[in-house]
């Protein structure tokens, strides 16, 4: 059955109407694990490989500025699929340990939308209260080169055995790129380090202690980092990139063969992008740079293709793919759909923020972004139009005053809005 899937979203949105279950599109949402927002060839980096994201990207609509909101733990990934799954913020999501968990959630609130919902991916650093409410959980823990196909195999599987009679919803997220980074042979030969390009930010050492410099993931290499070691790690980041993108290419083409793929609305995100490749002298996500946000693209019926710098969280996600299939959101999700965005008919959030534990905060409007760091009384200011590596400070320039003082009193609000535990900024 073919309809327009555009008019039926903003029908939708205009008149709170819903699509019966027959009428809905299938779901196949794929969440990477540490996956950098600037890791798909077709978004601008000439150095990967990912036809098949390229592919996803061409027919879609790419969001260019999505982030987890934070974490306040060294394990980002944790909050951040917690904030997946309920749709809530940071400072208000279950505790991610909890045994069992009775509010919003994406399996539940698909299943009483009439879909026979699947889990794959990996069991820990997650919320596995939620994992628990898909009708099916296959869970896959992180078996280095084996790890992305053993996950698209599983999804495969359920593709080639799903009857039609319900629409699916499928939630697709594998322990990969994350460290150890082992593909398969085929794909780290595709990357030789000394011909890749570092980026401009990398330093030897981050410039000043941030409060947590000797925490896990900056303890996978040595430092002063080396330009040659970085660029090793880099290239198998890459391959295991470029791994999942082929394997995502095999669940993509299942879904042709069962001509389902028109019919399936596609989510490609990541929990959170991290510091691999020495930028500002790191290694991992237990920071708030902009190497911490997500690549993010949706692509189905009724999408448009586009792309939007808009500010967005990856917990807005779970209204978001509410909307564009027609299921209620339920109470609870503190999400903003992304659809109206999509569809032109609105701008976003005029501020995001960002905390991680104890150490640091971040907000950020359309041009500058505002780092604090709380133990250290230490602030940095960054223009994002002429700086978006992150360079330059400008949080002593007093040509620079008035957005210092503006971030200033938005970071207040914000984390008042968003109930950050922390002292709020004066």
């Amino acid at each position: 059955m073919r309809f327009n899937f555009a008019l039926l979203v903003l029908v939708a949105l205009a008149c709170d109407s819903r699509l019966t279950a027959a009428e809905k599109p299938n779901v196949l949402f794929v969440l990477a694990d540490d996956q950098r927002f600037d890791t798909i060839a077709a978004l601008g980096n000439g150095e990967i490989k990912t036809p098949n994201l390229d592919k996803l990207v061409a027919r879609g609509f790419t969001f260019g500025n999505a982030y987890c909101q934070g974490s306040m733990v060294p394990a980002v990934c944790t909050p951040s699929r917690t904030m997946i799954l309920t749709g809530r913020s940071l400072f208000r999501i279950p505790n991610p340990q909890a045994k069992t968990y009775d509010g919003p959630a994406l399996p539940t609130a698909f299943a009483a939308g009439g879909y026979t919902t699947l889990h794959v991916g990996k069991p820990g650093n997650s919320f596995r209260a939620a994992h628990q409410k898909f009708d099916k959980v296959v869970e896959i823990a992180h078996q280095n080169a084996p790890t992305a196909k053993k996950c698209a195999d599983a999804v495969i599987d359920f593709v080639k055995a799903h009857d039609g009679k319900k629409p699916f919803f499928v939630y697709l997220a594998p322990s990969v790129p994350h460290d150890p980074r082992v593909a398969p042979a085929e794909f780290h030969k595709l990357y030789d380090p000394a011909k890749l390009t570092l980026s401009k930010n990398f330093m030897p050492r981050h410039p000043f202690d941030n409060g947590e410099l000797a925490i896990r993931d900056e303890k996978l290499a040595a430092l002063p980092r080396t330009q040659d070691e970085m660029r090793k790690h880099l290239a198998d980041y890459y391959a295991c990139i470029t791994n999942l993108d082929g394997e995502l290419g095999r669940v993509l083409d299942a879904l042709r063969d069962a001509k389902q793929l028109d019919n399936t609305l596609v989510v490609f995100t990541s929990d959170q992008g991290l510091a691999v490749g020495g930028r500002h002298g790191l290694m991992g996500k237990q920071n708030l740079y902009e190497h911490f946000k997500s690549p993010l693209v949706v692509a189905g019926p009724g999408v448009p293709k586009g792309k939007s710098e808009a500010l967005v969280y990856l917990f807005d996600l779970f209204p978001t793919v509410c909307d564009l299939t027609g299921t209620a959101t339920p109470k609870g999700v503190e999400g903003e759909s992304l659809a109206p965005i999509m569809g032109k008919k609105a701008t976003g959030r005029a501020h995001l923020f960002a905390a991680y534990r104890d150490v640091q905060r971040m907000v950020r409007d359309e041009r500058y972004k505002l780092m604090w760091y709380p133990k250290i009384e230490k602030f940095q200011l960054f223009d994002l139009r002429a700086d978006p590596d992150e360079l330059k400070d400008l949080s002593e320039d007093k040509a620079h005053a008035k957005p210092l003082a503006d971030l200033r009193a938005a970071m207040a609000r914000e984390q008042k809005l968003w109930g950050d535990t922390a002292p709020i900024l004066k």
